[in-house]
């Protein structure tokens, strides 16, 4: 039998009914107390309420506007009046929209200060060239699941965000063999990747191109095919979150994409484990330069891997179809195996970095995942302006 819980939220879908079962939520409860628990850098009194909702918006439309403006929400005190717009998904929030709704926001409010929020569920602030903050829906859900001494509303309200995965990473569940575990162990792995994205100042999950965009990896082939070959599977063998430094989004050709190049930083879950894996990845038989920087500095990074008590990692080409990886330490066998071998049959595939201890606090995982995703960044990237640019390494 499947939950009431869930198949009540289900009826929550998309943004408008998101916004609209929040919104009443929030006009019923104390609202000041949430929104609070919400902002870091604005304070709302005791005399704060719901003053206009999508349903019922402001009632003075400015006639510089173009169009009559309602926006999703609007909350008011003795000071100020707080404006918030909404999307979900992938819709976007636009300049002129966004300019617009704070005019009006202002000819609502006679003398009280104005402010107006986009809520996005991007992990980071989109640049709206607009004279307006910015507020994720993983954030809003995050405080306000953390909320102590919740009223009824306040743990509907909870309820909700962790129904739309709001939660953030929490840390993985033990083993068991069952699909359940198996369903939170993958969402365990993205929320997992995401909170790195949000910490990391220097890289962003790669989002150009479906190949690395879909995190589970499923085999596309006939199935005959995966039946005769032992070494493909149906499901994924590992979660793949493949991170990209900032600058490369800035000008980027719009068909860029990792599925082309040898060389990449991840982290790696492997599907049945409760195991993080930091690592540069390298596809030395489908890039030439990558495997020819590899030969050139082989002593130095074998040198590399052992100083900094990093593994390396060699198997075939992809990680969803391949015999486990090999793991080498021994700094005369990775010369040997990068000079000889690399690019080649089960080592075709080398990953350079660290596993990080699951036995540990949610945050502290994060926290050494994200640190050690910069320190290959630093190593491998310092120095190289575009992918197919290498320098010495660092």
């Amino acid at each position: 039998m499947s939950s009431p819980k869930r198949d009540f939220f289900r009826y929550v879908d998309g943004e408008e009914s998101q916004t609209d079962f929040f919104v009443s939520l929030l006009d019923w409860t104390d609202t000041a107390r949430v929104l609070n628990a919400i902002h870091n850098d604005l304070e709302f009194d005791d005399s704060a309420y719901v003053r206009a909702s999508q349903r019922d918006g402001l009632p003075h439309h400015p006639e510089e506007n173009d169009k009559r403006r309602t926006i999703d929400w609007v909350v008011e005190d003795d000071t100020k009046l707080v404006g918030y717009e909404s999307k979900t998904g992938n819709d976007a929030l636009y300049p002129k929209q966004l300019r617009e709704e704070r005019r009006k926001l202002k000819h609502n409010t006679g003398t009280k200060d104005v402010y107006l929020f986009g809520i996005t569920e991007d992990v980071h602030k989109p640049d709206y060239a607009v004279d307006v903050s910015w507020l994720s829906w993983f954030d809003i859900g995050a405080s306000v699941i953390d909320i102590e001494n919740k009223s009824e509303a306040i743990k509907i309200m909870s309820d909700l965000f962790k129904n739309k995965g709001y939660e953030g990473f929490t840390g993985f569940e033990p083993y068991e063999r069952n699909e359940a575990w198996f369903v939170t162990h993958q969402n365990d792995a993205v929320d997992l990747a995401f909170e790195v994205e949000k910490y990391a100042e220097r890289v962003s999950l790669y989002t150009k191109g479906n190949k690395h965009t879909d995190f589970y990896n499923r085999a596309n082939e006939n199935l005959n095919k995966i039946k005769k070959n032992g070494y493909h599977s149906l499901g994924p063998s590992y979660y793949i979150f493949a991170y990209q430094p900032n600058e490369y989004f800035n000008g980027a050709d719009i068909d860029y994409n990792t599925s082309r190049i040898g060389w990449y930083l991840a982290i790696v879950v492997p599907a049945l484990q409760n195991k993080v894996y930091v690592q540069l990845n390298t596809y030395l038989s489908k890039d030439d330069t990558a495997r020819n920087f590899f030969n050139q500095y082989s002593e130095k990074i074998a040198q590399l891997i052992d100083k900094n008590d990093m593994e390396l990692h060699a198997s075939g080409n992809s990680l969803f179809s391949e015999t486990t990886p090999t793991i080498h330490t021994n700094p005369e066998e990775i010369k040997a195996l990068i000079e000889n071998e690399g690019g080649k049959g089960q080592f075709k595939r080398f990953r350079i970095g660290w596993e990080v201890d699951t036995d540990q606090s949610p945050e502290d995982i994060v926290g050494v995942a994200t640190e050690k995703i910069e320190e290959l960044h630093q190593t491998f990237y310092n120095g190289v302006d575009r992918r197919t640019e290498y320098s010495e390494i660092a």
